[in-house]
């Protein structure tokens, strides 16, 4: 009998589904600070073991920032994994590590340029936030770098298992 997803696989589908987002950008050395507006399309896949999350970012009326985030629950970790690739030019290290918190999942993303924390904080079955931060001091500090609401687009509701 194939493997079937778990309950930790399953929360992952609160974050399934089309998004549009208002969000705000602090300054980075990646990108100036600002307004943005967010599209966020994801779905589960692969059996319900992975929700896969197609991201992309617009500002005055431009693209600004593509990316695919890849959830899934580790059992052999306890945690739940972030694999994040975006086309900001660098190779994606290793994925984040994360856990939820009554209705916020927050992971933590290492590289040699900084930790990103991500937190997905549910409101409802139809609007997230989401508080992306950064520290470049191994975590002492943090600053801002977007923060984000994001509503269901349309009558759209969680994305079917595929």
């Amino acid at each position: 009998m194939a493997p079937q997803p778990g309950a930790e696989h399953q929360r992952l589908q609160a974050l399934a589904g089309a998004w549009i987002g208002d969000e705000v950008l602090s300054d980075t050395p990646w990108m100036k600070g600002g307004k943005a507006t967010g599209f966020v399309e994801t779905r589960m896949t692969l059996g319900g073991f992975v929700l896969d999350q197609d991201y992309r970012q617009e500002r005055d009326g431009g693209e600004t920032l593509r990316a695919r985030g890849l959830f899934t629950f580790d059992s052999d970790r306890g945690e739940y994994r972030l694999f994040w690739f975006d086309d900001l030019g660098f190779a994606p290290a290793d994925p984040a590590g994360g856990s939820w918190e009554g209705g916020t999942l927050t992971v933590l993303r290492k590289s040699p340029r900084a930790i990103a924390r991500h937190a997905f904080a549910i409101r409802s079955a139809q609007e997230y936030e989401l508080a992306i931060e950064n520290s470049w001091d191994g975590g002492a500090t943090w600053m801002p770098v977007l923060t984000g609401l994001y509503r269901r687009r349309s009558e759209d509701g969680p994305s079917p298992v595929a």
